[in-house]
């Protein structure tokens, strides 16, 4: 008996040192298993850092987002009155009717209904002006004058900055953008007689539209020596769009090359520059030459492989001269000419109303018909002729006194037609020749200034003006530029309230436009004053006066 308590003893002895020894074992396995993941995860951070480093090498990135609401009132719109918009739709219905209004087709008396080749179409449109005489469509008392207005137009515009730097030689820079109405979900909009309403390349991404994401700006930059000369050369997406004149509105510094007060429009081309200011003395002077493309004539088009093809590649040639700049005071100099001119650019919109064929007559024609767009049906459109050549010249200085930046540019503009567009939209509007078919030389003024932080607010106010005479015709293609091409005169205020300093800012403005002439931003078509327009000229509606108030919260990192 007392054998076997010893021995039950001694086994619970055992039990006991054992489980006392497993118990040190487990403390030190968990002491050694926190070890190891405390350098785990010292080493993820490391390699985290490494990777980050290694991208941030490479590409930098930079983030801004803008949220906008507008309201905007439309003052002494010019349209057609309620029977002149019956009477153009009973006309569009019966257009190919071969006796319309007492009109018999003839040789001579040509309607749609008798067209076999675009080249009866003058015939046709001479035949329109006389059936829509006979109808009232040129009694100026026949416009309709009305007023109305977007209480509620919000848009959201990202903007994603790429910069990428190889060497002090070489580097890229890009930015892709969406611009996006609320509610939108297409980018194709109602044709209102301008170019701005078409969906193109010139303004993709610059108005709003739907959520794709547009390459605006994607180009390298090679720099090197000739001598004593640094140079700079460039290719790809130009960064042609919120340039010098512009900074001030967009409370940031911008990277657009030719001035803000002739160009501000999306193409392609490159570009070459000489920094002269070592060889001369002068402070920041600066020559670069330009090219760009606005339209590939055969590529994609109608034209491709067509020998008798009337419509070749549009091309712009122009350099910028900077002739001062001491950071605190700029001179500039611009320079642009666009060659071959088109009456288009391939694009997509949705018209009011179209040609289509019409099938064949009873002597086996063809025949054409003019209807309305019931069904909201997008079209695709292409230039169809070469219309001229149009120059811009532009001198503006900047500056930075007792704290204000200011700003004034002084511009000019210049046509030189040559030909006519063979659409039959253009010829049916009147609107067939660059302006009025004569060599036209219009003007712009363009001043600004903006006040240094405000006690307590921090914030910055910011008044605009500019005015555009009758023939004026820069290129233009983003919202915020549009005022630039106005044929009349602009007054803008706005003011700048930092939240969280650059990065966070809200601005607050009002901006009235009082257009004295139609067709601002169009190289289509004459000008015509708006307080002598006919029906004939509204089928479109023109617009007198508009007052947008806005309201802007941007993100910039």
């Amino acid at each position: 008996m007392k054998k076997l308590i010893a021995l039950m003893a001694a086994g619970l002895l055992c039990g006991v040192t054992f489980a006392s020894a497993q118990e040190i074992d487990l403390a030190a396995l968990k002491s050694q298993i926190a070890d190891l993941q405390s350098k785990v995860d010292a080493m993820s951070k490391d390699m985290n850092k490494m990777q980050q480093h290694t991208v941030t090498d490479k590409v930098s990135l930079g983030i801004e987002f803008m949220t906008r609401l507008d309201s905007m009132q439309f003052n002494d719109v010019r349209g057609l009155n309620n029977d002149l918009q019956l009477k153009l739709r009973n006309m569009m219905n019966n257009i190919a009717n071969g006796a319309m209004y007492g009109y018999a087709p003839g040789p001579n008396n040509s309607t749609y209904a008798t067209i076999k080749s675009m080249s009866d179409a003058p015939a046709t449109m001479q035949n329109y002006y006389y059936m829509f005489d006979n109808q009232g469509f040129l009694n100026p008392a026949n416009v309709k004058k009305y007023d109305t207005n977007n209480d509620f137009f919000m848009t959201n515009r990202l903007r994603v900055r790429m910069s990428s730097k190889v060497n002090e030689n070489l580097s890229f820079t890009g930015r892709l953008v969406m611009y996006k109405a609320y509610g939108e979900s297409i980018s194709e909009h109602f044709f209102n007689g301008t170019m701005g309403s078409m969906n193109m390349d010139m303004n993709s991404g610059q108005v709003p539209g739907d959520d794709s994401i547009h390459v605006e700006r994607a180009y390298f930059v090679y720099s090197n020596n000739i001598g004593p000369v640094p140079y700079h050369f460039s290719l790809g997406r130009r960064p042609a769009a919120y340039g010098a004149g512009m900074e001030n509105h967009e409370n940031a510094v911008l990277g657009g090359s030719p001035l803000g007060s002739i160009i501000q429009m999306n193409f392609d081309g490159a570009s070459l520059g000489f920094d002269l200011e070592d060889v001369t003395g002068i402070p920041g002077l600066n020559f670069k030459l330009c090219y760009g493309q606005g339209f590939e004539g055969q590529y994609g088009t109608y034209n491709s492989l067509n020998s008798t093809a009337d419509v070749n590649d549009v091309h712009f040639y122009g350099f910028i001269l900077k002739a001062f700049d001491n950071d605190q005071y700029k001179l500039w100099y611009n320079y642009a000419y666009g060659a071959g001119i088109t009456d288009g650019f391939v694009g997509t919109s949705v018209f009011p109303f179209f040609v289509r064929y019409g099938g064949y007559d009873n002597s086996s024609n063809m025949t054409y018909v003019m209807v309305p767009n019931y069904g909201g049906y997008i079209s695709r459109i292409e230039p169809t002729s070469k219309v001229g050549d149009i120059e811009l010249h532009s001198v503006m200085a900047q500056g930075k006194t007792f704290g204000f930046d200011w700003f004034a540019a002084y511009s000019l503009s210049k046509t030189h037609p040559d030909g006519s567009s063979a659409n039959a939209m253009y010829q049916f509007m009147g609107q067939d020749k660059l302006l009025d078919g004569k060599s036209r030389t219009g003007q712009s003024i363009w001043v600004g200034v903006m006040t240094p932080e405000l006690p307590y607010t921090k914030g910055k106010l910011g008044v605009e003006y500019n005015w555009g005479s009758k023939y004026w015709l820069p290129f233009m293609a983003t919202i915020d530029s549009a005022k630039l091409a106005t044929r009349g005169q602009v007054y803008e205020a706005y003011y700048h309230q930092p939240i969280v300093g650059d990065n966070l800012f809200a601005t607050l403005g009002v901006m009235y436009t009082d257009y004295k002439y139609t067709g601002s931003g169009s190289p289509m078509g004459a000008p015509i004053k708006i307080e002598d327009v006919i029906p004939y000229n509204v089928m479109m509606p023109a617009v007198d006066k508009v007052t947008d108030f806005y309201l802007k919260m941007t993100y910039r990192y």
